[in-house]
């Protein structure tokens, strides 16, 4: 069997952001020894995972097969984390992902100055002028400018970056095959064509909002810095800088006025400590001296991209269509709730309830539309479809296996449910939620 095949699907059985395939992967030394490992020698290390020591004992591999096809027929790379290329940076981190998907050139990270910038999708008519122009300056030194390619702040770095001529990578909650926002589509073939773009989530995986929170970790995780432009006290870009603080990263972040939304966050970062910059140059100076060489300062153009109230760029939109595109998106679902302030203790709530604070409700609630209940039966069979059959709500997979029994007389065990679920979930027939719950 294809030695990646063990990879993905042991990634697809434990998951994003989850630390255990890392652990699983130091006790038994390689994917193939965990496949082959019985269930008996699983809950020997994983005594108090008995589901996922379950869904482990599943070996099909039909899921990780179609994954691996697709990606041979879409020429998407896959690096696992024993690739020669696989940055060091990430082998560092809390929860590496085991495997990267990923389209474009990967470049040599770890000999890179690469510089996260992030902040809000909502951000100012200013915010979006300073993000292009940062940027575009952190590539004219020779900086990797690393983002989410998330509407707003990530998305004008990003293209300030690509107008220097310079290396961008790309994080994405969701598959590498999924445009996200889907009028990012231009930047995001740019970005192939002219840097990287990545992502721990298996082709096909739809953006659902807690997918944001695991995924900033791998932007952090790549990088010497996070830079936050703007951000208010619920911000997402928040998450980001405290993975680049836990990671021993440092954290940069843009002042603004005491009474600004756009700068709450901001200002709250600074206040705990991070350094405030006014621009590239205060970030490089911190790096300028070690990586000489790779950066330099005077390569940065002085006011290059400011014209009048917007920066020069050749690639649309910025704030009037940003503006347009969210209120296209919108959504119906209950209205807006209100934002609570940052906690005393700086990001401990945001961190405690990552997959489900009202923070992410511009990629919750606003950002992706409301599935439509499927008309017609999918087109299943065997497990797939007692188990697609069964879901009704949310449902852990000891509930499906029993409604299945209850329903049907057939006893399907709780792994090969799992291993349907998986499946299904790649082929957008179901959702993961926390807690173990599966839905539709």
């Amino acid at each position: 069997m294809d030695p990646l095949l063990y990879y993905i699907w042991l990634s697809l059985r434990c998951g994003a952001g989850n630390e255990t395939a890392s652990f699983l992967l130091s006790k038994f030394g390689s994917p193939k020894a965990i496949f082959d490992a019985d269930r008996h020698t699983l809950l020997s290390v994983l005594p108090e995972r008995e589901g996922l020591a379950a869904a482990l004992s599943d070996k099909d591999t039909s899921a990780a097969e179609r994954v691996l096809e697709h990606c041979q027929r879409a020429n998407i790379g896959i690096m696992t984390v024993d690739s020669p290329i696989y940055p060091q940076r990430l082998r560092a981190i809390q929860a590496k992902p085991i495997v990267l998907y990923y389209k474009g050139a990967f470049p040599n990270i770890d000999e890179k100055v690469a510089i996260a910038c992030v902040g809000t999708r909502k951000c100012s008519d200013k915010g979006i002028k300073v993000a292009y122009k940062l940027g575009a300056d952190l590539a004219s030194a020779g900086a990797v400018v690393v983002s989410g390619m998330a509407r707003g702040i990530d998305s004008m770095c990003a293209r300030g970056a690509l107008a220097e001529k310079g290396h961008t990578i790309a994080v994405l909650g969701c598959g590498i095959d999924v445009v996200y926002p889907p009028e990012n589509e231009p930047l995001m073939k740019a970005i192939e064509q002219n840097g990287t773009v990545i992502t721990e989530y298996a082709p096909g995986t739809p953006p659902t909002g807690k997918h944001f929170p695991v995924r900033n970790r791998i932007i952090a995780g790549l990088c010497l810095g996070t830079v936050v432009v703007e951000a208010d006290a619920g911000s997402g870009a928040l998450i980001t800088a405290e993975h680049a603080r836990k990671q021993g990263k440092d954290v940069f972040a843009f002042p603004g006025d005491v009474d600004s939304n756009y700068h709450s966050g901001t200002n709250e970062l600074i206040a705990g400590g991070a350094t405030m910059v006014r621009d590239a140059r205060d970030i490089l100076l911190e790096y300028e001296e070690l990586w000489r060489g790779r950066i330099s300062v005077r390569k940065i153009p002085k006011n290059k991209y400011y014209t009048g109230e917007a920066p020069l760029t050749p690639i649309e939109p910025l704030a009037k269509t940003y503006a347009e595109e969210a209120a296209k998106k919108k959504r119906s679902w209950g209205g807006k709730r209100e934002r609570k302030p940052l906690p005393e203790k700086l990001y401990e709530e945001a961190l405690e309830n990552a997959e489900v604070r009202i923070e992410f409700e511009e990629e919750r609630l606003e950002e992706i539309p409301k599935p439509e209940k499927a008309k017609t039966e999918p087109s299943l069979s065997g497990t797939e479809l007692l188990v697609w059959r069964a879901i009704s709500g949310t449902m852990s997979a000891d509930e499906i296996a029993a409604k299945i029994v209850r329903e049907t007389g057939e006893s399907i065990g709780v792994g090969e449910v799992l291993g349907a679920l998986t499946s299904l979930e790649i082929e957008g027939l179901c959702k993961s939620f926390p807690g173990g719950l599966f839905g539709k």
